[in-house]
């Protein structure tokens, strides 16, 4: 895939990554936007903040394996930005990973819109949905939105690659970019900016 470019427009999320939050003020002196690239995805984002890189093994309640996560994310005030993916993991992890995100912010039903959008022959799929989120341990939910877009990457597992995934077989790799915060906070404007600014060359 060259120079992939990957939009994105939504908000919402919270239970398996329940530790992270997003979402930058394009127009803000809050926000400080700065071009990062993470090789090991090659790709491009512009995050409102220096973004920390963390993984974590989950365990999605439909996986019949674990998946480890590499998460870059910056946070301004009680809004998320960022950037996960899972390499070589199941072609369904990117269902997994969604599932995950409409749960932990306990998003409602009729919230949810779905949208697959196919950009230069990729099927990206976008989620937008609202629900209720905490902002830290000791205040009630609140209103929340989350804007989030995936997609999943076959390549070749050629011998001599490094990789999880079996010789010979497909390795899949799926990217997840999402904005999360407080619907009184999340400017559409703001993760528009933010989604919008990932690009993939592989």
């Amino acid at each position: 895939m060259n120079n992939l470019s990957i939009l994105f427009r939504s908000i919402k999320g919270p239970a398996l990554l329940a530790s992270i939050s997003l979402l930058a003020l394009g127009c803000s002196p809050k926000m400080d936007w700065r071009e990062v690239r993470p090789q090991a995805i090659g790709a491009s984002v512009l995050f409102p903040a220096k973004p920390v890189e963390v993984s974590r093994t989950l365990q999605p309640s439909s996986a019949a394996s674990p998946l480890t996560l590499t998460l870059k994310s910056a946070r301004i005030e009680n809004t998320l930005f960022a950037l996960g993916w899972v390499m070589d993991g199941p072609q369904d992890a990117r269902s997994q990973l969604e599932a995950a995100m409409l749960a932990n912010i306990q998003a409602m039903q009729s919230s949810i819109r779905r949208k697959a959008l196919v950009i230069e022959g990729q099927t990206v799929h976008e989620l937008l949905a609202e629900g209720r989120m905490r902002v830290d341990a000791t205040s009630p939910e609140v209103p929340a939105r989350l804007w989030m877009r995936s997609l999943v990457l076959e390549r070749p597992n050629s011998p001599g690659q490094t990789s999880t995934a079996a010789p010979n077989k497909a390795a899949f790799t799926t990217i997840e970019i999402i904005a999360l915060g407080p619907a009184q906070e999340l400017r559409e404007e703001d993760a528009r900016q933010f989604i919008e600014s990932l690009k993939l060359s592989q």
